[in-house]
C-alpha cells in the first residue's frame, strides 16, 4: 500500500482519518485484484487478449 501518495504523506494526528485512508487503499487493492481475476476467468472466446483496443 506504499504506492498510494496520500498514505505516504499522511501527517494527520486523528486516527480515524488515517484508518479511513488505509481502508480506502485496501478497497482499491481488493477491487483491482477482483477485476484482474474476472478478466481472465470470464473471458469469452472472441474477446481480444490485450487490454488495448486496436
Amino acid at each position: 500500500m506504499n504506492g498510494y501518495g496520500k498514505l505516504r504523506r499522511c501527517t494527520d494526528r486523528d486516527g480515524t482519518i488515517v484508518d479511513f485512508f488505509l481502508y480506502l487503499a485496501a478497497a482499491f487493492v481488493t477491487v483491482r485484484a477482483l477485476i484482474r481475476e474476472a478478466r481472465t476467468r470470464y473471458r469469452w472466446s472472441t474477446r481480444p487478449t490485450t487490454r488495448r483496443l486496436k
